[in-house]
């Protein structure tokens, strides 16, 4: 009896350690079936909703690693210490065995699905394990690799249904996740700075940035992110593409959705966590609805 209940609850903290509540990023794999108009196809939903699941797994090992990585400055962290390996409750032997697994059966299925999809994923776990033991210590690339894993996403979403991707959403993604990243950062800094342990921080990058440079590059995203969606439904091709002129009114969301984004990070001191805002802030999670629903009816109706 003991048996089956401890493989339970080891199964129960390996799940927790690889993050469900991230794994809502991994809805990029949709966007190429949404922006090439076969997001009501059957068999392209079919085939996305796999590439969802996979990269929900890859991320999964990735999350599960980088605790691993990270358990000894995730002790002084007042939220990261609760996490199973960081608190002692996973042994690291447990994890990296779970960790290899499934990252073995989930680059299997990969294969088998896709070759382009697979050198995708494959090229996604090389670079966030490389970020975790290494790169995530060099300063200005530690945000761009986490961009790279947003647009590895969006790639691996069109090679899951040989749809060619545009880039300008390609573009745009990367300028996005990075504005994401450098906000995640900021509040990282500021979250450390206002801790009771005397500002001990969890993450050593953070000596190498400070805030007035953290808020000149959060700027400038801002600025090149908003452009960059501007240009894009305002370009010929797309309207020629998509048969409309009418994309420009997803503007005003798209600008509200990144101004409520910085409204939360810099007034109510959130951010740190991208996934918990995009579903737990009302105002931001319904515009982003409206958003997407104002921008499938231009392009489906």
């Amino acid at each position: 009896m003991d048996a089956p209940k401890h493989l339970i609850g080891t199964a129960g903290l390996v799940i927790r350690s690889m993050r469900p509540r991230q794994w809502i990023k991994n809805l990029f794999v949709f966007a190429p079936i949404l922006f090439s108009m076969n997001i009501f196809q059957p068999s392209h939903l079919l085939r996305a909703s796999a590439a969802f699941l996979l990269f929900c797994a890859l991320a999964g090992v990735v999350y599960l690693i980088n605790d691993i990585v990270d358990r000894g400055e995730d002790r002084h962290h007042p939220v990261k210490r609760h996490r199973p390996l960081a608190s002692g409750l996973l042994r690291v032997n447990t994890a990296l065995f779970w960790a290899a697994a499934i990252a073995l059966c989930s680059l299997l299925v990969s294969w088998v699905f896709s070759k382009a999809f697979f050198w995708t994923a494959l090229t996604y776990m090389a670079i966030n394990i490389a970020y975790s033991l290494w790169l995530k210590a060099v300063v200005i690339l530690d945000v761009m690799l986490i961009s790279a894993g947003f647009v590895l996403r969006v790639m691996a979403g069109g090679f899951a249904n040989d749809i060619p991707l545009s880039p300008w959403i390609l573009l745009i993604t990367f300028l996005l996740s990075i504005f994401l990243a450098l906000v995640k950062r900021r509040q990282e800094m500021m979250r450390s700075q206002m801790s009771e342990e005397g500002g001990s921080r969890s993450r050593a990058i953070l000596d190498k940035y400070n805030l007035p440079f953290l808020d000149q590059l959060i700027a400038l995203s801002t600025a090149t992110t908003l452009i960059s969606y501007f240009m894009y439904v305002l370009d010929p091709r797309v309207k020629g593409k998509f048969h409309t002129d009418w994309l420009i009114v997803t503007i005003p969301f798209v600008v509200f959705g990144v101004f409520r984004y910085l409204f939360l990070a810099y007034v109510d001191n959130r951010g740190e966590n991208p996934e918990e805002v995009v579903i737990t802030d009302l105002p931001f999670l319904i515009n982003a609805l409206l958003w997407l629903a104002v921008f499938v009816w231009i392009l489906y109706a």
